[in-house]
Formats: structure tokens, sequence, C-alpha cells
């Protein structure tokens, strides 16, 4: 019998499975893609064998979509390590998933630093080590 640990590792390394979250991550900001209007209207809910799967408000909207595809392909394409991995996006009309939450932009601050002006990395780096033993 095997173990579902072995069976999960086995599913995760296919290369399918690794495109499949590269693509997705590549799509997460939909709203960058394809714009406000068109975000709120529509969402990316799985990819499968080279196609994006688009959930639909409607068919007016599916529609509207249909009409840019060439464009958003290429937006999608350009985000991705590889472009030949999405070669489709398909559009139906479903009820759109839950979007997942935004995650903040994590916040960066200026760090001060000392003035290490005129000195090599290797002077700083001694000085460091020097201050954390307590020897100045």
């Amino acid at each position: 019998m095997r173990k579902v640990k072995d069976m999960l590792f086995a599913a995760v390394q296919r290369d399918e499975v690794v495109r499949a979250g590269l693509v997705l991550r590549a799509v997460r900001d939909w709203e960058s893609i394809v714009g406000p209007l068109l975000a709120s209207r529509s969402w990316p809910d799985r990819y499968e064998g080279g196609a994006i799967w688009v959930a639909v408000e409607d068919s007016a909207w599916a529609q509207e979509l249909r009409m840019r595809k060439d464009l958003l392909l290429c937006r999608i394409q350009e985000r991705l390590e590889d472009p030949r991995w999405v070669t489709n996006l398909r559009f139906g009309v479903r009820p759109l998933p839950e979007r997942p939450p935004v995650e903040p932009e994590p916040e960066f601050k200026e760090i001060e630093t000392e003035s290490n002006d005129g000195l090599s990395i290797r002077e700083i780096a001694e000085r460091r080590l020097r201050e954390w033993n307590g020897e100045e």
C-alpha cells in the first residue's frame, strides 16, 4: 500500500501541477489584466491543458471578453516564464468564485545606517564583528 505522502509528492511534482500554480499566480491580479470594469464581472477560475477558464457574470460580458481575447492572452503571456503555457482563454457564464483576499503590499522603511564612507566591505564587516563582540 502506498503512503499518502508519497502519492501527494508525486502529484505535486508533475509539470502540469507546477505550471498551473505559476499560471494562476500570474493572473492573480486579474484587474490589471482586464481592467476594473471587466474584473468586476469575471474571474479566472481554473487552468487546464494550456487554457485559462474564466467565469463570467453573463453572456454579454463573456462576449466582450471574447472580443478582447487576443489582447488579454498577450498580457497574460507577458507575465509568464514561458508564454507557451497559456495558449487559449475560455469564457463561460457561471457563478463567479469567491475572490481571494488581497494581500497588502509590505511597507518598506528607510533603514538608518551610520556612515561607512571610504571603508571596504571587509573593513565594515570587521568593525561590525568587533562591535558585536563588545570590543568597541
